[in-house]
């Protein structure tokens, strides 16, 4: 089931509320500008409970492979080969 939403006031309650629907796999779809300052933020907070994935190839993309977010989806991405190894990982 996908939960889509309209935004969240903060980092901390988009984590909430995925945490409240039980979400398996977490997506963060901003701007390429807030990726830096929140991609980070959010992948701490969720600390492994959680596939994390950033919706697009921000700039920052190697920055942020440093900080241990290794789930990217873009346009570019084989999008079969990305859920097969979503479902992988959760033993699907």
């Amino acid at each position: 089931e996908v939960r889509d939403n309209n935004g969240f006031a903060s980092v901390e309650e988009g984590v909430a509320a995925a945490k409240t629907a039980g979400a398996d796999i977490v997506v963060l779809c901003s701007s390429d500008d807030e990726y830096a300052e929140f991609a980070p933020a959010a992948f701490d907070v969720i600390k492994g409970e959680a596939i994390f994935v950033v919706a697009g190839a921000p700039a920052c993309m190697d920055e942020l492979k440093t900080k241990g977010i290794e789930n990217f989806i873009h346009v570019k991405s084989n999008v079969l080969d990305e859920l097969k190894a979503y479902q992988a990982k959760l033993g699907i």
